[in-house]
C-alpha cells in the first residue's frame, strides 16, 4: 500500500524520479528484493530526501553503475558518489587496493582517467623534452604510445611501481610529471629504492590546482613554441638532422660541397635498355683517381633543355664525352652577368675570352653523394653499402615474380610463405657476408668457439675425470678394520669402577678411586649415595 501511495503521489518529484529511473534500468527490474533494498538506501545516502532533487539522468547513471560494479566495490562506489565524485567504476591496483580516480584533478573533467591513461602520462614524463603537459603535442603523444606498446625502460619500471601505489589515480598530472622528472635517472634500476622514493615524494593536497613548484618540477612550458621544440627534439631522437640539436661534425651526416656550381651534370645517366651509368658519381670519390690539372675549355658547347635554351647566367657544361672519362667535369659561368638583357643567341659571342677562363685553384673534392631513390634498372659501380641501403629489387624477387605474381605477393609482401632454410642457402649467405659484409659476420652467424684441450664438453667426460680422480685416492677402511681400530683404542682406556650391589662393594670401589675423586671428608659417614656419586664422576 505504501508503495502504491508513493507511486500515485505525483507531487513527490524525488520518488517519481527514482521510479522512472528504475524503469529505465534493466538490471533494476530483474533485481531481487535484497539488492533493491540496498540500492534504494544507497540512493538516499547519495541524494538526501530532504535535499535538492537529483536529475533523472544522474539517478539513471548511478543505478547502472551500481549494478555493473562488483559487490565488494559497491560500498566504495557509494562513498565516492556521496563525495561528489561521479566515477564509473572502482579501479584497483594489482594488490587489490583502491586505485582512486574519483577526485577532481587538473585534467579535463570529461577525461576518463584510468590505469592505462596513467601509463601514457608516465611515458610522456620519461621523455627528455619540455612541453605543455595540458595541451599535448601530437608527436609527443605518439611517441608515448609507442613507448607503452614496446614497454621501454625506464617507463616499464615506473609503470610497475606507480600502478601498485594505492590512490594513484587521484593525483594530478603535474604531480606525476614532477615525481618522475625530479627523480635520479638511475632510480628505476632498483625497485626498492624507487618505491621508497615514491612513498616519500608523492604528496599533494590540492589535486585540482597544482602548486607552482610542482609545475616547475614537471617542466610545464605553456609557451606556443613548445610544440615546435618538442617536434625538433623527437626528430633528433629519431636520427634526423636538426639544426641546433644535432652535432654537425658527426660523420653519419652526409656532407655536400656548397661551393659547387648550381648546375651539374646528371649523377645517374640512363643509357637505355634498363641500364644506368653512375660513373659521374664515382669520379670524385676517394676510390677513383682525379685529374690534378684542370681541363681547358676550348670546345665548350652550350647545353639546351628540351623546351628552352639556358639563361645567359647559367653554368656552361663540358661535353658529354667527359662524363665517362673519370675526369673532373668543368663548369664555366658566364662572367658578363651585367648584360643579361642581350639575346640568348649572343651568349657565345659576348666576351668569349671570359668563357674560356678556368679557375686555377683546384676545389676541394666533395664526398660522393648517392641518390636517395634509385629508378628501376641495373646499376654498375655502386658500392656495397649503397647497394644494400637502396630501394632496389633483388634477383630473388625478380625470379619469384617470374614464377607468379601471386607467389611474389605471398612471399615478399604478405609474407605468408616462410623462407625455408637449407644448407645451400646458409652457405650462400655465408659466402655473401664473407665477401661483401665481413663486419656483419659475428652478428648473423654463430662461429663455433675453439674448445681448449682437456676441457669438459659432455657429462661423460666430466664423469670420467671424477672416476679417475677417485681411483687415485687411498682405499677406504672397511667396517671390520674400523671396528678393530675402535676396540684397540678402547683397550687403552682405563676401566670403569663398578657401583656395587651392596654398601661393602661400593665402599671397595670407592677406596680404589684416585684421591682427587674421593670427595667424602674423613670423619664423616660414608653413605652409599655419596660414594656412588664419586664413582660416577670418575667413570
Amino acid at each position: 500500500k505504501e508503495i502504491l501511495r508513493l507511486e500515485m503521489d505525483t507531487d513527490n518529484s524525488y520518488v517519481q524520479n527514482l521510479l522512472l529511473a528504475a524503469e529505465n534500468v534493466e538490471a533494476f527490474k530483474k533485481a531481487i528484493e535484497h539488492d533493491i533494498h540496498k540500492i534504494v538506501n544507497a540512493v538516499k545516502k547519495i541524494f538526501p530526501v530532504d535535499g535538492k532533487t537529483p536529475e533523472l539522468a544522474t539517478v539513471i547513471q548511478f543505478l547502472k553503475t551500481w549494478f555493473e560494479t562488483e559487490h565488494i566495490d559497491r560500498g566504495l562506489l557509494v562513498k565516492e558518489w556521496a563525495k561528489g565524485n561521479r566515477v564509473s567504476a572502482i579501479q584497483r591496483t594489482e594488490s587489490g587496493a583502491n586505485a582512486g580516480g574519483g577526485n577532481k584533478t587538473d585534467r579535463n573533467p570529461d577525461y576518463e582517467h584510468t590505469l592505462d591513461t596513467l601509463d601514457v602520462e608516465i611515458a610522456m614524463a620519461t621523455l627528455p623534452m619540455d612541453f605543455n603537459i595540458y595541451e599535448l603535442p601530437g608527436s609527443v603523444y605518439r611517441r608515448a604510445k609507442e613507448i607503452v606498446k614496446k614497454k621501454e625502460s625506464p617507463f616499464k619500471e615506473w609503470s610497475a611501481a606507480l600502478r601498485a601505489t594505492p590512490g594513484i589515480l587521484d593525483y594530478s598530472r603535474a604531480a606525476i610529471f614532477a615525481l618522475i622528472r625530479s627523480a635520479h635517472p638511475e632510480f628505476y634500476h632498483y625497485p626498492g629504492r624507487l618505491q621508497g622514493y615514491i612513498n616519500a615524494n608523492l604528496t599533494e593536497t590540492d589535486h585540482e590546482n597544482p602548486t607552482e613548484e610542482a609545475l616547475t618540477a614537471a617542466r610545464h612550458t605553456p609557451e606556443k613554441d613548445a610544440v615546435e621544440e618538442a617536434n625538433r627534439q623527437l626528430a633528433a631522437a629519431r636520427g634526423e638532422y636538426v639544426e641546433g640539436i644535432s652535432d654537425p661534425n658527426d660523420p653519419k651526416w652526409v656532407k655536400t660541397g656548397t661551393s659547387q656550381p648550381t648546375t651539374e651534370p646528371e649523377l645517374v645517366k640512363n643509357v637505355g635498355n634498363g641500364i644506368f651509368d653512375v660513373s659521374a658519381l664515382m669520379q670524385n670519390s676517394s676510390t677513383h683517381g682525379t685529374e690534378t690539372n684542370p681541363e681547358t675549355t676550348s670546345n665548350v658547347q652550350v647545353q639546351k633543355a628540351d623546351s628552352d635554351e639556358k639563361q645567359a647566367g647559367d653554368a656552361v657544361q663540358a661535353g658529354e664525352g667527359d662524363l665517362g672519362t673519370g675526369k673532373e667535369a668543368v663548369t664555366v659561368e658566364n662572367q658578363n652577368q651585367a648584360e643579361t638583357h642581350q639575346n640568348n643567341d649572343s651568349v657565345s659571342q659576348s666576351e668569349p675570352e671570359a668563357q674560356q677562363n678556368v679557375p686555377e685553384s683546384q676545389q676541394e673534392e666533395p664526398e660522393a653523394a648517392w641518390p636517395e631513390y634509385f629508378e628501376p634498372g641495373r646499376y654498375e659501380g655502386v658500392p656495397n653499402e649503397v647497394y644494400h641501403a637502396a630501394n632496389g629489387i633483388s634477383s630473388t624477387q625478380v625470379k619469384d615474380a617470374r614464377v607468379s605474381l601471386m607467389y611474389f605477393n605471398a612471399r615478399h609482401v604478405e609474407k605468408t610463405i616462410v623462407k625455408e632454410r637449407s644448407p645451400v642457402l646458409d652457405m650462400g649467405n655465408l659466402v655473401h657476408v664473407l665477401a661483401l659484409q665481413p663486419e656483419n659476420l659475428e652478428a648473423e652467424f654463430s662461429v663455433e668457439p675453439e674448445i681448449p684441450e682437456g676441457a669438459f664438453t659432455t657429462t661423460a667426460t666430466l664423469r670420467e675425470f671424477i672416476d679417475a680422480h677417485n681411483a687415485s685416492l687411498p682405499a677406504l677402511l672397511s667396517a671390520d678394520d674400523i671396528k678393530a681400530l675402535l676396540e684397540e683404542y678402547n683397550a687403552t682406556l682405563p676401566s670403569q669402577m663398578p657401583l656395587g650391589a651392596s654398601v661393602d662393594e661400593t665402599y671397595a670401589s670407592y677406596e680404589q678411586l684416585p684421591e682427587e675423586f674421593q670427595r667424602i671428608e674423613n670423619g664423616t659417614k660414608h653413605t652409599a649415595t655419596a660414594m656412588k656419586a664419586c664413582i660416577k664422576e670418575y667413570n
